[in-house]
Order: structure tokens, then C-alpha cells, then sequence
């Protein structure tokens, strides 16, 4: 009867210990799937910001203007350093988006396909 009673509450602490296991992990995953879809459009800022800043340092009034050429050079050294640091975390998100771009440019390299076999050229006519 006492081999009934403590595999009864083993089994139990066991749900019990299963259950939050799981709550903790999902609410766990859902942190970390925020922190990369917010480091990534961190990532997307700065390259924007960066080539908004060449545009600007690339205009004739302000080529060659040393505090903006070491602005271009920090931009990129903070860049490449969320990229090479948070890598793992930063594309936790981005391969799906990887794969639908893919998806994308093969049917359009099919739809280009398909009419390049329907063309057949102008034809003058004769009347």
C-alpha cells in the first residue's frame, strides 16, 4: 500500500515538475525570439543609417570631411561587432525569411522562363 501512495506522488511531482518545465521553456523561447526579431531590425537601423551616411559623405559639400569618414568608420566597426557577437541570437529568426526570398526569386526566374518560351519576336506585316 506505502509503494502505491509514493509512486503516486512521484508521478505527481513529476507532472507537476513536467508542467512548468514546459510554461518556463516556452516563456523562455518567446524572450528569446523578441530579443532576436528586436536585434535584428537593430542590425537593419544601422545598415540604413550607414549607407544614408556614405549618400551624405558622398555629396560634394561634404566630401572628404574627416569627422564624417570616421563616423562611416565607427557605424561599420559597431555593425560588424553586433553581427559578429549576437550572430547566434540574430539569425535565430532570419533563415525563414531567408528561405521565402529564395522561394521569390526562383519563381520569378521560372515566370521569366515561362515568357522568354512564348515570345516570338515582332512580325511585320505585309498588307
Amino acid at each position: 500500500m506505502t509503494v502505491k501512495i509514493w509512486l503516486g506522488i512521484a508521478l505527481l511531482m513529476s507532472i507537476a515538475g513536467n508542467v512548468f518545465l514546459f510554461l518556463f521553456s516556452r516563456e523562455q523561447s518567446q524572450r528569446l525570439s523578441y530579443f532576436s526579431q528586436n536585434l535584428t531590425d537593430l542590425v537593419e537601423m544601422l545598415v540604413d543609417y550607414n549607407s544614408h551616411l556614405k549618400k551624405v559623405y558622398s555629396l560634394e559639400m561634404f566630401y572628404g570631411d574627416e569627422t564624417l569618414s570616421y563616423l562611416l568608420e565607427h557605424t561599420r566597426a559597431l555593425s560588424t561587432m553586433i553581427e559578429k557577437d549576437y550572430s547566434e541570437v540574430l539569425y535565430l529568426t532570419a533563415p525563414l525569411e531567408v528561405a521565402i526570398e529564395e522561394e521569390e526569386e526562383l519563381e520569378e526566374k521560372n515566370e521569366e522562363q515561362i515568357q522568354d518560351v512564348f515570345y516570338g519576336g515582332s512580325r511585320e506585316r505585309n498588307s
